[in-house]
């Protein structure tokens, strides 16, 4: 088995040549790891750090990075393409100029099944570590509703069943996947507990996993997909219509920029206590696995009671009335339209910009 890497640095010797491989999962943080590293860009490049673009190149400039490899890997996936050939060749391509570098590959979708196949033969040329961002799916469920399930119109609820059933999201299946694929390759497993990450947020914890100082880059602390008001979500999962398809996030991202920084965030349980704990018990087993496999070092049993277990909720979404969300939705909209103009003289300046990532998510 693979030795999890808990945190050790790969930039502390640059012998070797390496390969860090984002691999997801889905809503555990992409946007902001993508994010930083568009941002900091040019001082990756000074630090031999390469990045893949869209189309699986190294990338020459910042805009290079606008968009995600997810819908390259997916085409690979679908002709049964080995990438290891096209990666090692546009690497040899830079490495020519470069002593020692790293080089990462981020796409959210390399966690999903027969993702890992296609980089077969990797870990034989180079120095390869695969990371993983997990979160409890207590969190999970509610966060994949919003970016794809209420745009097809479905109930909270009924997704959450839907997850349960299907076994989603399937992080021990992931994991094992590219441990079974890149025998040689190391895991480094990392988990979405504010405690757990390093600076508090995935991105900076990103960083860190690849020997950077915090100081030297500008990573930002706010989340780059926020939530809205759980009101407003539930009248949207009332309109999909308002959706090309569940990959559409142009509304969110509009919605998201229009309403105060109040009404930008869940603020509310999600889940009926019978769902959580429907939820915990499903996974607990895989759970625990994850927590005493990668995770060793803190206090499992703590860890798991905190922050993968139901917690008591002085309100749930799941017990209010389709009237009063509505009515709620529509007291924020009234209060959007009255004070837009103070809100954006006040607040512009705090909320992320449009993500160019995530306009068109996988």
């Amino acid at each position: 088995m693979p030795r999890p890497l808990h945190a050790e640095r790969f930039l502390d010797c640059c012998d070797v040549k390496r390969i860090i491989i984002h691999a997801g999962f889905g809503k555990c943080g992409n946007a902001s790891i993508r994010a930083a590293l568009f941002q900091n860009f040019r001082k990756l490049q000074k630090h031999n750090v390469l990045i893949f673009d869209k189309d699986l190149r190294i990338a020459r400039n910042a805009a290079d990075l606008v968009g995600t490899p997810i819908w390259s890997v997916e085409r690979a996936r679908k002709k049964a393409e080995n990438l290891t050939q096209k990666l090692g060749s546009e690497i040899a391509a830079v490495s020519r100029r470069k002593a020692d570098y790293v080089a990462i590959l981020s796409a959210e979708n390399l966690s999903n099944p027969g993702m890992a196949e296609l980089f077969t033969g990797l870990d034989s040329q180079f120095e390869v570590c695969v990371v993983f961002y997990v979160r409890p799916q207590l969190q999970w469920i509610p966060s994949a509703w919003k970016q794809w399930g209420l745009k097809t119109g479905i109930p909270l609820g009924d997704f959450a069943s839907q997850c349960v059933e299907a076994h989603r999201p399937s992080f021990r299946l992931g994991i094992e996947s590219w441990e079974s694929a890149l025998p040689g390759t190391k895991l480094d497993v990392r988990f979405l507990v504010p405690e757990l990450l390093r600076g508090g947020n995935p991105a900076q914890d990103f960083f860190h996993v690849l020997g950077l100082s915090q100081d030297d880059y500008d990573v930002e602390n706010d989340p780059r997909n926020p939530s809205l008001d759980f009101s407003v979500l539930h009248v949207l999962s009332k309109n999909p219509q308002l959706f090309s398809d569940i990959h559409d996030n142009s509304l969110m991202l509009a919605l998201t920029r229009a309403l105060p920084k109040k009404f930008r965030s869940t603020n509310i349980q999600m889940l009926s206590a019978e769902e959580e704990a429907r939820i915990e018990e499903y996974f607990r087993d895989e759970n625990l696995w994850l927590l005493k496999t990668y995770c060793s070092e803190t206090d499992v049993d703590r860890i798991y009671r905190t922050y993968f277990m139901p917690q008591k909720a002085e309100a749930r979404y799941s017990s209010m009335s389709d009237i009063d969300l509505i009515y709620r939705c529509l007291g924020i909209i009234l209060e959007s339209i009255a004070f837009s103009g103070e809100h954006v003289r006040l607040d512009e300046s705090k909320i992320p910009a449009p993500n160019p990532f995530e306009a068109k998510e996988e």
